[in-house]
């Protein structure tokens, strides 16, 4: 018989020091590690685990067929989840494609200095560099 996951344990999981812990899931599937978690986890621009994925990973978890939810209705929101991922990361790399425009614009046009661009932009001279060059 497979143990049912709980938010609760994997949230437990997930703080948990010990980096050996492991949810046990019966004798059918393999134990959840932290490891597997940091996979599955989804966090904001900190760091932080968003607070309404630990049900989705449950469901996740729990399905009969690996990588399928147990329910249409977590279906639905993994999807919008990978939507708003897509739009996120559309409109981070948009903003960041102006802002380096600026720093390259500023740069060219010599009329500031470069360590005052960095201190303005929190960058080192290094990556303000970098930027105006167009590597990475």
């Amino acid at each position: 018989m497979n143990a049912i996951v709980t938010a609760e344990q994997i949230i437990g999981l997930w703080k948990e020091p010990n980096l050996s812990a492991v949810i046990d899931r019966g004798d059918d599937f393999e134990p959840v590690t932290k490891d597997d978690l940091a996979v599955l986890i989804e966090t904001d621009d900190e760091g932080r685990p968003l607070d309404d994925q630990w049900e989705i990973i449950a469901d996740q978890l729990n399905s009969v067929v690996p990588g399928e939810p147990t329910s249409t209705a977590g279906h639905n929101v993994l999807a919008e989840i990978r939507d708003a991922r897509i739009e996120r990361d559309r409109v981070k790399k948009e903003a960041d494609d102006e802002f380096n425009a600026l720093i390259r614009e500023a740069v060219v046009s010599k009329k500031t200095p470069v360590a005052a661009i960095a201190d303005a932009a929190q960058m080192s001279r290094a990556r303000i560099y970098q930027i105006r060059d167009g590597r990475r």
